[in-house]
């Protein structure tokens, strides 16, 4: 599945599961969205902060010839006991001009069966380009394209199971604003999965500050297919330790369907590097 930073996380058992074609999208997370669009035409405010630790992302780059790195340790738990996990995760982004974003995140991962030995390799490879086309500022509503593709770039990874074997291409459009106290980032795209099935991705986060120097934020996420959907609960937090680094930290939990497939935890800790 294509959720942002998780998608090398889950190379066979959940992308599988929501691998089928596209029916009307569930309200809460849509609510979520549509929500931070309205907000943002009647308020005039700075924007949210998405992209890691969270899966949705914001229209936010990290300005011109400026580096933003994340090395993390993420990974996620179904019920069926599989775990999936990486470390370290690099996620590596450059500021080419102040509105566009050059991404490669490559994982090295590690899987591991109910029963069954770890297995590592090479994950799954993430390559983006994240265009802000409407840059409001401080005072106004932010918008984004953030086209990325997936692609597994070793056979051996594929065979155990730690990279996906599907090609996918997801093109997403993102919003951000702040209405008072509260910053909101909304996120929707289409997922072009080859071979497979397309899928469709939603996403809300609403954020707010929790003490000096850190951010809580709350997201709701949700891959929708024609007979089920994957809706992810995940809570996290930005804590600015430094102009330079930020510790980053998510927990999450899928609420549906209740099958193998299902996510009981997914996780995120890391570091932000800012240069």
């Amino acid at each position: 599945m294509r959720f942002g930073i998780y998608a090398d996380l889950l190379p066979v058992a959940t992308r599988k599961a929501i691998r089928v074609n596209f029916r009307p999208l569930n309200l809460v997370p849509v609510a979520c969205v549509v929500a931070s669009a309205l907000l943002a035409i009647v308020s005039g405010s700075a924007c949210a902060q998405g992209g890691p630790p969270m899966v949705t992302d914001d229209p936010e780059t990290p300005g011109a010839d400026r580096w933003e790195i994340n090395l993390a340790a993420l990974g996620a738990h179904s019920r069926s006991g599989r775990w999936d996990v990486s470390a370290p995760d690099a996620d590596i982004n450059y500021g080419w001009g102040d509105r566009v974003q050059l991404k490669l995140d490559v994982p090295w991962s590690f899987a591991r069966e109910s029963g069954e030995g770890w297995k590592a390799g090479l994950g799954t490879v993430n390559t983006g380009v994240k265009w802000r086309f409407l840059d409001g500022g401080e005072d106004g509503l932010s918008m984004s394209t953030y086209p990325q593709y997936l692609s597994a770039w070793s056979a051996s990874s594929k065979r155990r199971g730690t990279a996906a074997t599907d090609r996918e291409f997801f093109l997403p459009v993102e919003v951000a604003t702040k209405v008072g106290e509260f910053g909101l980032d909304g996120e929707v795209g289409h997922n072009f999965v080859r071979p497979g099935h397309d899928q469709w991705v939603v996403g809300g986060i609403l954020a707010h500050g929790c003490g000096a120097d850190r951010e809580c934020l709350f997201e709701l996420h949700e891959a929708d297919a024609p007979h089920e959907s994957h809706t992810l609960l995940n809570l996290g937090m930005h804590w600015k330790l430094s102009d330079s680094l930020v510790l980053l930290a998510s927990a999450g939990h899928e609420f549906s369907p209740r099958d193998d497939g299902q996510q009981s935890l997914v996780f995120y800790l890391g570091l932000q590097l800012l240069r």
